[in-house]
């Protein structure tokens, strides 16, 4: 019903349109046959002239339009998201669920607020990942390097190693600043993520403002807003050259 309709309506606006140039074809063409240059421009008057009719768009079809482009946009970032595979390991006698770990840890990477915004996706694999993200008892960070204090998580070469205790408890300074546990979580992992991406430590912008991720939130928030995603001027990673 709408095609015929909107058929009917061309064909209203074309009757004039084609009535119009008719005209103007009679007096840019003599009797004779030959053609006068010179009028053309009274033709393209005409032509300029002629407006179409302003026909509005039913709802179902600008719902559908949206529909399809939504698809299309989705279809383009499937294309040409980067997937980037890590491996998961523990450290010494860890207690804290590693099906919860896991999971959190993925949920964090993958997260929209997070890393994946670069067009990103984190897979766990069984073994052979670009990283390993690494649940460790205190007491064995600094075997994985001389840089790494069992106080802290800390970032290693290939691995990504997450504090037990900080995992279980956050730090002192995070709990007394009304910081959450799930939030902290979110924030370790993201942190220390971002330094295997390319990152270095950052400091607060100012009093008030999100902290950016790549900030030592574990230590002082600097006047700070707690913030366990990257900000997004962070979005950047030399590691996998975005």
């Amino acid at each position: 019903m709408y095609s015929k309709v909107m058929r009917k309506i061309a064909l209203a606006g074309s009757v004039g349109l084609i009535g119009g140039l008719m005209l103007v074809c009679s007096q840019v063409v003599s009797a004779e046959g030959a053609v006068n240059p010179a009028d053309y421009s009274s033709m393209r008057e005409t032509v300029s002239e002629v407006k179409l009719p302003d026909i509005p768009q039913p709802d179902w079809l600008k719902q559908q339009l949206a529909a399809e482009a939504a698809a299309a946009a989705a279809a383009h970032r499937a294309a040409n998201t980067m997937t980037v595979t890590y491996d998961v390991m523990t450290k010494g006698a860890v207690y804290a669920s590693l099906s919860e770990f896991k999971l959190l840890a993925n949920q964090t990477l993958n997260d929209p607020r997070g890393w994946s915004r670069m067009n990103v996706k984190f897979v766990e694999v069984a073994s052979g990942g670009r990283f390993t993200l690494v649940l460790a008892e205190a007491s064995q960070l600094p075997t994985f390097s001389s840089g790494c204090s069992s106080d802290y998580s800390c970032r290693a070469g290939r691995y990504v190693i997450i504090n037990q205790d900080r995992w279980m408890g956050a730090t002192p300074s995070w709990n007394a600043a009304g910081g959450s546990i799930r939030d902290y979580r979110h924030m370790v992992v993201n942190h220390e993520t971002g330094h295997w991406l390319g990152h270095d430590h950052q400091s607060c912008g100012g009093a008030g403002q999100f902290a950016p991720v790549m900030q030592q939130q574990s230590m002082d928030l600097q006047g700070c807003k707690f913030n366990p995603w990257p900000l997004t001027s962070e979005l950047t990673s030399s590691q996998l050259g975005i």
